[in-house]
């Protein structure tokens, strides 16, 4: 249940925005934000814009923490609500504070150019911008309270203590330096070999290339083979971006006993069938389909019978130059190019568009470029990227003792280094996410209703015309919209009267989906009723322009 904002955070969040707004910065770059800053930095964002931002609580946490949604827009709730809405989603992941650092600009960045940017003064005239700038807090803040670690999870509230983890994932600082990375073991029977290419870095030996092996990989700390400990299902952390329906991992870490399991989850879900202006969505996480589009789902050839009915994990065909336009742009606008993460199964993005049948797109903010790290593995890439930008996100292999597997090396990338830039970077990648934002919020669907001619045929007969167009880029629905069927039919109706007879055409027609970039579609009825009877239009779109109504005079 969605939670006004209650009056202890009011208070702190007062306080605090005053020390941010005397500092004259709403969003703070120069560091990530735990959450009394993050709450204090929304509640500064509505309080300087109040006419054209709300904040209510989306759900509290386990450990009574509330999951903000903003709402940006001019005019009335009840406008807002029926408007074209863009949904903006950050932080699902723990660790991924690059996101809500960028939500928060892109809100900022929206409301500080409303009145004085055109396009940004239309964009929140026509169009309603929800923001959801950290999906999960509780796991957010072990970024600062267990440092020594990488951690996507929120912790489950029987072990908070472990931030997420198991017995079986803890591992322990060896070295002494702060942080909990990898051992290296020398293992007569491992498959693994060091790289003579980037000796830092471990790969599997080609016993047909005459390689030999001769190392394992594991947690610093932790020999698997001392382990005993039973962990019940769903006892362990959840990665939020892992807990929603589409392609949910069944019985894996880190997924929830089930389906949208968390109160932040399944606020979520919830927030999207209720909210039915929603057309399109960005989320900020580590998966990325913007700079590397998802594969296309093969089509049965002609004249060969299909088989059974599969779920879709790829982009529909008839979706898919929507995306490489919308991807082009992306790059054009950003600056960023290069491959991404492909998406995680049981991710949010992958159930906005498969189960709820809207363009959902997801960037990382920050990854490798094109041209970053030459054209070794991703990790070799991130090596030399790091080594490039002078960026000390790996630790050296340094000697250690374990007690029970003996001589290690113990190193490896630093916990979140290929998570979060060094803050130096967020600026300018959050500003650039945010112009991309407010593109695609100008290119959402909105039909409207451009003509309608009333002919009269003699003997009070009348043919009523309607022509309706959706004048922007997106269609009304993306064809995974009209598969999933939870997306209502475009509707006309031709509203009934007591003097009003339909001869010919069903009072109510409808269509399943309505192309953008000036696309028409024409309604006709022929009525018998006296001359100068009014009769009511009315155009239903709940993802293009809600209900829409206009009065026809027949003469």
């Amino acid at each position: 249940m969605r939670q006004q904002f209650g009056t202890l955070s009011v208070a702190l969040a007062l306080f605090m925005g005053s020390a941010l707004q005397a500092a004259g910065q709403t969003v703070p770059t120069d560091r990530y934000l735990n959450h009394d800053e993050l709450t204090s930095t929304v509640q500064s964002l509505v309080g300087n814009h109040g006419d054209l931002a709300s904040v209510e609580s989306l759900a509290r946490t386990h450990e009574d923490r509330d999951v903000w949604l903003m709402t940006l827009g001019s005019g009335s709730a009840d406008a807002l609500d029926a408007r074209p809405a863009l949904l903006i989603v950050a932080n699902l992941e723990a660790n991924h504070l690059v996101g809500s650092t960028t939500a928060l600009v892109t809100a900022e960045h929206l409301l500080s150019g409303y009145g004085s940017d055109d396009e940004i003064t239309r964009l929140l005239d026509e169009r309603t911008i929800y923001i959801i700038p950290r999906v999960n807090p509780d796991g957010a803040e072990r970024v600062w309270s267990m440092p020594g670690y990488e951690l996507p999870f929120k912790p489950h509230p029987n072990n908070p203590d472990l931030g997420g983890m198991n017995i079986t994932e803890v591992g322990s600082d060896l070295t002494g330096d702060g942080f909990v990375t990898m051992m290296r073991v020398p293992d007569p029977d491992g498959n693994l070999m060091v790289d003579p290419d980037e000796p830092r870095l471990l790969r599997e030996a080609n016993r047909a290339r005459a390689e030999r092996g001769g190392y394992s990989i594991m947690i610093e700390g932790i020999d698997p083979a001392n382990v005993d400990a039973y962990v019940p299902m769903g006892s362990d952390g959840v990665n939020l971006n892992r807990n929603f329906p589409h392609e949910y991992l069944y019985y894996q870490p880190h997924v929830g006993p089930h389906q949208v399991s968390e109160p932040e989850t399944r606020a979520l879900a919830d927030f999207m069938f209720e909210q039915v202006n929603i057309a399109s969505v960005i989320t900020f996480s580590p998966y990325d389909n913007l700079r590397s589009l998802p594969p296309t789902n093969r089509e049965v050839p002609e004249g060969v019978a299909p088989g059974p009915p599969a779920i879709p994990t790829n982009i529909l065909s008839n979706d898919r130059p929507y995306h490489e336009y919308i991807s082009e742009r992306f790059r054009e606008i950003t600056g960023l190019d290069g491959d991404g993460e492909e998406g995680e199964a049981g991710s949010f993005a992958q159930f906005a568009y498969f189960q709820v049948g809207i363009p959902s797109f997801t960037t990382p903010v920050w990854t490798l470029g094109e041209g970053d790290g030459g054209n070794g593995t991703r990790d070799a890439r991130w090596l030399q990227h790091m080594d490039d930008a002078g960026i000390d996100g790996f630790i050296d292999w340094t000697p250690a003792t374990h007690p029970e597997v003996g001589e290690v090396e113990v190193g490896g990338f630093r916990p979140n280094a290929r998570v979060n830039p060094p803050v130096e970077m967020v600026p300018e990648l959050a500003r650039s996410h945010a112009e991309f934002a407010a593109w695609l919020g100008h290119q959402l669907p909105e039909i409207e209703i451009v003509e309608t001619t009333i002919e009269a045929r003699g003997d009070n007969v009348f043919m009523v015309t309607a022509t309706i167009e959706n004048d922007r880029y997106m269609p009304t629905h993306f064809q995974m919209g009209t598969r999933v069927r939870t997306n209502r039919p475009i509707t006309v109706r031709l509203m009934p009267t007591d003097e009003m007879t339909v001869l010919t055409g069903n009072i109510q027609q409808q269509i399943q989906r309505l192309e953008g970039m000036g696309a028409r579609e024409t309604f006709q009825w022929l009525v018998q009723a006296p001359a100068g009877t009014e009769v009511d239009l009315e155009l239903f779109a709940e993802r293009a322009g809600g209900l829409q109504s206009t009065t026809l005079t027949l003469r």
